[in-house]
């Protein structure tokens, strides 16, 4: 299935389900460029995959098939799969949220992304907001984003909230199990011996080091310990 929304600056999204056979892509995006062709041609698309893995025969079905035909511009190739992302950069694709412009800062500031999955090793989110996930980050899994991160689940992959140098940035799980969080500049790394191991717990910069401390429900029993 695959859907077109509106975005920032006029901006469009196609969002093609990882669920749908490859097979049926070319089916999808005649109907696609059928509803669309008052609009589409000239029009800027985020083409939005998910976590869904790309070859390169795939990408060009895609290009053959919605791109040229229906004369969008892609402005950026969203995928979740680490290995795609690589080969997306190395055909010369770009891979990056579009940033906002001026007039639409105020949306970039709070532009949040929910996920609804666990991610799973190689697979890899890289947004321009907050991200809260909605289940695990598995060890081999990443996340980049520039504001905060909430991990409703097991964190065990690497989180980098902040990835633009913002060190305002937070990290927040509901289990903390990674050995190493990085918010804006800085790197801390973590020790299974701790006593927050597997605990709810906050990441932050507090005066230039990364410090992690227990949620604020439980912060009371506890205290905050530097990682940095």
């Amino acid at each position: 299935m695959i859907k077109l929304k509106g975005m920032y600056d006029s901006m469009l999204r196609c969002i093609i389900s990882e669920d749908m056979d490859a097979g049926d892509f070319s089916k999808e995006f005649d109907e696609v460029r059928g509803k669309g062709q008052r609009f589409l041609p000239g029009a800027k698309v985020v083409l939005d995959f998910g976590a869904r893995p790309l070859s390169g025969e795939l990408i060009g079905g895609i290009m053959s098939s919605l791109v040229w035909p229906s004369g969008i511009y892609v402005v950026a190739w969203i995928t979740y799969d680490a290995a795609t992302q690589d080969l997306l950069k190395r055909i010369g694709l770009p891979t990056r949220e579009p940033e906002p412009s001026v007039r639409a800062a105020e949306y970039a500031k709070s532009g949040m992304l929910f996920l609804q999955r666990s991610l799973r090793s190689g697979q890899r989110v890289d947004h321009a907001g907050d991200v809260i996930i909605a289940g695990h980050v598995n060890d081999g899994a990443e996340i980049l984003a520039a504001g905060h991160v909430v991990v409703l689940g097991r964190l065990n992959g690497l989180v980098h909230a902040g990835c633009n140098g913002d060190e305002t940035a937070s990290v927040v799980a509901r289990s903390m199990e990674a050995l190493q969080v990085r918010i804006g500049t800085k790197i801390g790394s973590l020790d299974r011996d701790e006593r927050w191991w597997g605990k709810m717990v906050i990441v932050r910069v507090n005066e230039g080091s990364v410090f992690i401390d227990y949620w604020p429900a439980i912060k009371s029993e506890n205290r905050e310990e530097g990682i940095g």
